[in-house]
């Protein structure tokens, strides 16, 4: 195993994670350019988001010993996320763990950098070659030095009735638009980069399925965040910029997945770091294997944000006196219902999950996994709708945390926000579902109907690989028997 060029030594702890990201990547918020993220107000936060996997943030001692584990492969001791699973059992593992550290840190967790390994290493086995030992090798050191990976897959696509090498500008697609004897040069863009800005390295994937004539699209590479020509205009977080007062961002002003429009302006990629190049085959496999791994995530992470939604509903139907209303009882089963349909399927998708012989990795059963995202994207909106007639107009309409920390008006609002509970815990309850439908409502929703892939991309998919010979057997076996 060689070193790779530009990538950062090992990250011992979290401390060392913070140091490595202050390496001169070029970062943009609110039109200013950010020199130290780890710093920022806003965009700490996302590092905060990393750091979990380092267990900041984390109070339980056994969840954090259950974020690392040793890999007798590598001999050294790695993030649990890494892990290969080879067995369904080491699949419910993994959909464990991104249950629980959602659960507690209250925020999505995907580790997108595992997502992106395992789905290429299964299309790098079939590669074979240099890509395959490339690869390995990349990931090897990826592993042992304990990297936060981007994914970088959805281009900024334009006109979506085009193809690729119909837009009008070739940019709007990553390409390769040179070749050198030791590597490329890229241009483009994507969008939607998750934690990019607070990443160590990027990985770059094919955002669709490519035909003939698109070969310069069908590409898949790695930079580190520095890389020259790269550029990350990060998103506003406007639930993060919102919570002006401790009592009003319980979770908002934390911790926080940040996207980013991410620029490629020119950037060289060594040899060492392409994995896929100008392969259609290859490069179409590798973005539906990636997305069968990102919707495994994705349900096991919604799930752990369910459990919360469910909490916030039962409190506040119970705050409100209305336990024993037929209409709020079914409201909190709609909501319960929500959170165990989802569940079942990141199990069942884990349990019958379906072995890459080339490699050993039992891969997330495409089936359950695609029904509980779609699931996930149909319903959310339902059960913020629920929330909300649970709780009423104060759901938006309770004051301030400012006007709390004002003793003359604590006391009024302790006094007329009493109900089944005492009004201060109450009014508290009150501004942490505010933050689910409001402040953090928008960005929330959005990501529940259209992050990890749109109802049309699981649609698509379980339309594709459904096995219908079964169930028409059933019918044409009665047919067989009519006169």
């Amino acid at each position: 195993m060689g070193s790779i060029e530009g990538m950062v030594g090992p990250l011992k702890d979290l401390e060392d994670y913070k140091g490595s990201l202050c390496d001169g990547r070029v970062v943009f918020y609110r039109g200013k350019k950010v020199d130290d993220v780890t710093k920022h107000p806003i965009l700490s936060l996302a590092v905060n988001h990393v750091g979990c996997f380092f267990g900041e943030g984390i109070e339980d001692n056994e969840l954090r010993k259950r974020l690392f584990y040793h890999d007798p492969e590598l001999k050294a001791t790695v993030s649990a996320f890494y892990k290969e699973p080879r067995s369904p059992s080491d699949l419910y593992d993994r959909f464990q763990l991104t249950y629980d550290v959602t659960k507690s840190i209250g925020v999505l967790v995907a580790h997108i950098s595992s997502d992106a390994v395992f789905g290429s290493k299964i299309v790098a086995s079939e590669l074979g070659g240099e890509y395959r030992e490339r690869l390995l090798s990349y990931v090897e050191n990826v592993a042992k030095n304990n990297l936060f990976m981007a994914g970088a897959q959805i281009d900024v696509k334009g006109h979506r009735t085009l193809r690729p090498a119909q837009q009008k500008d070739a940019d709007l697609y990553v390409h390769a638009v040179e070749e050198k004897s030791d590597g490329i040069v890229v241009r483009g863009a994507k969008l939607h980069t998750s934690n990019a800005i607070a990443c160590s390295e990027l990985f770059v994937l094919p955002g669709r399925a490519f035909r003939e004539g698109e070969e310069d699209y069908a590409i898949a590479f790695t930079v580190p965040a520095n890389a020259k020509g790269l550029k990350m205009i990060c998103r506003p977080a406007i639930g993060a910029e919102a919570a002006l007062n401790d009592l009003e961002g319980a979770r908002a002003s934390k911790v926080a997945v940040l996207e980013s429009l991410t620029i490629f302006d020119n950037v060289f990629v060594p040899w060492e770091r392409v994995f896929v190049y100008k392969d259609i085959e290859k490069a179409s496999r590798l973005a539906l294997m990636f997305a069968l791994w990102h919707r495994f995530t994705a349900v096991s992470y919604r799930v752990g944000l369910a459990d919360h939604l469910i909490g916030l509903a039962k409190l506040v139907e119970e705050a409100n006196g209305l336990e024993r209303v037929p209409h709020i009882q079914k409201e909190i089963v709609d909501v319960v219902t929500y959170a165990e349909i989802q569940k079942m399927c990141a199990r069942m998708a884990a349990y019958e999950g379906i072995k890459h012989e080339a490699t050993g990795i039992y891969m997330p059963n495409s089936i359950y996994t695609n029904i509980g995202k779609l699931y996930s994207n149909a319903n959310y909106l339902n059960v913020i709708h629920s929330l909300i007639d649970i709780a009423g107009g104060l759901a938006i309409t309770a004051p301030s945390g400012d006007d709390y920390d004002n003793e003359e008006l604590r006391k009024d609002i302790n006094k007329y926000l009493s109900a089944a509970i005492p009004g201060e815990e109450r009014f508290k309850l009150f501004l942490i579902l505010r933050e689910a439908v409001a402040l953090m409502g928008g960005e929330e929703s959005v990501t529940h109907i259209h992050a990890e892939g749109s109802e049309r991309a699981s649609l698509i998919e379980l339309y594709r690989t459904y096995d219908f010979d079964r169930p028409k057997q059933l019918i044409q076996r009665l047919l067989s028997k009519m006169r």
